[in-house]
């Protein structure tokens, strides 16, 4: 059965019923890990859990074993429960395909298996082998696609989390904690998590007792995502902040995160504010981008860049899009150190904003 809500599976959780088989996939990382830790709560209860619970690695999956483990009787149980987290079908040789479409074909009864893919381009209407997974579970067993939450959806799992934990918030508040997280649920619970703490701690909040949580709050205990710090970087360029800027790029050095990709998240924030700027001047405004432009679920990013491109030239910003990708293709092509081609093209992208660069 192909779910077309997530109300259909926690129906089905709620009333006890388990399928013998679950494919889990999706955009939402935090969603997969709710509903699957759901599932293996209810199909390897936790007294006999070390007994019937087997988990595999598909990046490193031997599928013999898995049948193997499948095909296990339960110890004093009406069934066990096999997880394949990360799987990934369409990477499998052919033989290996042929093996588990077997084992879907004709699920063992004594066993609940669930098989939860990673990556978020798995899409069963343009890949063949993505198309025959999704048949094979759905016939076998049930289906879920679990996507990106909406705005509104995001602002009261947000609230609900803080409201546990004796905090209230703010609707800018919390715009700016979830575009702080990128709108991911996974990267927002681990916040959410630390502003309770830190509210509970300093502040004593409770239910008689709330704490609202300010701006402030937010800048000071959560992280921002890579793409956010970079958000920052570019406006630190744009507005001639050059120490500021560089501290942000030290920041994200030393923390490991790829030159490439912060090369690719700092051309994606000039090349949404060069869209931006460019709609403006035609009169054109946030219906008009999005329907030209993939920023389905990034609502946020538009506005913004909306609301800070007029500051900037457009022909800074078209030069500036030039030289970013120009950048990717010395990454890509040469030899010379990435760290020392992000670190010129910061500086190069300062030349350009303040005009020195013609």
């Amino acid at each position: 059965m192909i779910f077309k809500e997530e109300s259909q599976l926690l129906q089905n959780i709620k009333l006890g019923h388990l399928y013998r088989v679950y494919l889990l996939y999706g955009e939402e990382k935090y969603l997969k890990e709710m509903y699957l830790k759901r599932l293996i709560r209810l199909a390897a209860p936790e007294e006999f859990e070390s007994f019937n619970l087997h988990r595999f690695d598909g990046g490193d999956l031997d599928v013999d074993a898995l049948l193997d483990a499948c095909e296990a009787m339960p110890f004093l149980a009406e069934q066990r429960c096999v997880v394949v987290d990360k799987f990934d079908f369409e990477g499998l040789s052919a033989k290996d395909r042929e093996k588990i479409s077997a084992l879907l074909e004709d699920p063992p009864e004594t066993t609940v298996l669930i098989l939860v893919v990673d990556k978020e381009e798995f899409l069963p209407k343009k890949s063949a082998a993505a198309k025959k997974l999704v048949a094979l579970c759905d016939k076998g067993g049930a289906v879920l696609e679990l996507k990106k939450r909406s705005g509104s959806d995001l602002t009261r799992f947000v609230r609900s989390k803080l409201e546990s934990r004796g905090c209230t918030i703010t609707k800018d508040n919390c715009d700016l904690l979830i575009e702080r997280c990128e709108k991911d649920m996974l990267t927002l619970s681990g916040e959410l998590e630390k502003i309770g703490a830190y509210a509970q701690g300093k502040y004593g909040a409770d239910a008689q007792h709330p704490v609202a949580v300010t701006a402030t709050m937010i800048e000071e205990v959560t992280c921002k995502t890579v793409s956010a710090s970079v958000y920052d970087l570019s406006r630190a360029i744009l507005a001639d902040r050059f120490e500021k800027a560089m501290r942000i790029l030290e920041d994200l050095i030393y923390l490991r995160y790829q030159p490439t990709a912060i090369l690719a998240a700092l051309s994606g924030a000039y090349l949404d504010l060069y869209i931006a700027r460019t709609a403006k001047n035609m009169g054109q405004g946030e219906d008009a981008i999005k329907q030209n432009f993939s920023y389905k679920g990034r609502d946020f990013v538009v506005r913004n860049s909306l609301r800070d491109c007029a500051k900037y030239p457009l022909e800074v910003l078209q030069r500036s899009v030039i030289y970013l990708a120009q950048t990717d293709l010395r990454m890509k092509s040469t030899r010379a150190d990435n760290n020392l081609l992000l670190e010129q093209a910061v500086t190069e992208l300062f030349l350009i904003a303040s005009g020195q660069k013609q």
